[in-house]
């Protein structure tokens, strides 16, 4: 129990600071962007990225880590897709964003901090190769999803004007004449993915630990500086931002089933196939085991809003589900910090 005092109270009380901080405006809740932008440009890339240059090579290959980390990300994310798909009726490529709602955390934001703050810098390495893991493979299955209806969508509309001939039966505005191609796709994945601040930190990283590059002191200092930064930040910006969520709870026009369905497959069923795989398939030790537990039990993460914003899909369920399943984590995160203080990730 002590391990909930010591590291998980102090990190959700720097939440509380946010939401407090916002509700009586002693910061403004537009604030948060700038925040937001901080930490996710400029100080946590900093800590990704010192995390893996200095490690050794053969920790980058742990792929009984990497694997067991995105196999749970995408068992929940099917699951939570094929549900939305058989049983709540939607269409393709809206179960995309909701597979993303269902397993799409926050890594970055949460937990590289708390797993930093519960087991010190040795935890870092495997925080930020988590963080790569959770990040990227979701973000290109829903990029693709939407790039390929879209160029889908353009091609049947072509066909039906050439149907037509002179074009009559066609509505004003339908039909696109920009070609859809593979070209343009992979484009819009890779500005998706290997754009991404956290995305370039962390290759930028590996890149210098395979390299056996030794950086300069000033390097080490300047993103030692910025790293300290990051996850009080980070801390500080999601309690900020959540009181902007506040206000989607009085309208409640949500299917309430479906939020359900994420919030479970998120804080359920992903760490629960997460700890089958590292205990008796890949059977990972120590902090790799504890890592790999905590970050599947993370809340759903502010990028896959983010995602549902950018796509107008699953907006309103995605926000409520981010601040119902950070105030469940609190049980759960808890559960499973005592359990790793008693031996049993470790």
């Amino acid at each position: 129990m002590q391990i909930i005092f010591d590291v998980l109270i102090p990190v959700f009380a720097i939440i509380l600071c946010g939401i407090l901080a916002g509700i009586y405006k002693v910061v403004d809740v537009s604030g948060s962007k700038s925040l937001n932008n901080f930490v996710y440009y400029i100080a946590l890339p900093a800590l990704l990225f010192l995390s893996l240059a200095e490690a050794p090579v053969s920790y980058l290959t742990n792929w009984g880590f990497l694997f067991t980390n995105l196999f749970g990300i995408l068992t929940s994310f099917l699951v939570a897709s094929i549900l939305s798909l058989l049983v709540f009726k939607r269409k393709f490529p809206n179960v995309a964003t909701y597979g993303m709602a269902a397993s799409y955390g926050t890594t970055g934001y949460m937990g590289v901090p708390l797993l930093i703050a519960a087991f010190g810098q040795t935890a870092a390495l495997p925080a930020a190769l988590a963080t790569l893991i959770h990040n990227i493979p979701v973000i290109i299955i829903v990029t693709i999803s939407f790039e390929l209806y879209r160029a889908l969508k353009q091609t049947s509309y072509r066909e039906v004007a050439r149907a037509v001939g002179s074009g009559d039966a066609i509505i004003p505005g339908t039909v696109s004449q920009e070609k859809p191609n593979i070209g343009t796709i992979l484009l819009n994945v890779i500005k998706s993915v290997f754009l991404s601040p956290l995305t370039i930190s962390v290759l930028a990283g590996i890149i210098v630990a395979v390299s056996n590059i030794q950086l300069p002191k000033s390097a080490l200092v300047f993103s030692q500086l910025l790293s300290d930064a990051a996850g009080p930040t980070a801390l500080f910006a999601l309690g900020l931002g959540l009181v902007g969520q506040g206000k989607l709870f009085t309208k409640l026009a949500i299917n309430k089933a479906e939020v359900t369905i994420i919030i479970i497959s998120k804080i359920i069923v992903q760490p629960l196939v997460t700890l089958f795989l590292a205990l008796y398939v890949f059977q990972l030790e120590g902090i790799w085991l504890t890592a790999t537990i905590i970050m599947s039990a993370l809340p759903v993460g502010a990028g896959a809003y983010v995602f549902a914003q950018k796509y107008e899909s699953f907006k309103e369920e995605t926000s409520v589900s981010i601040v119902i399943s950070m105030l469940i984590s609190i049980v759960t995160i808890s559960l499973l910090l005592v359990l790793s203080e008693r031996g049993y990730f470790l």
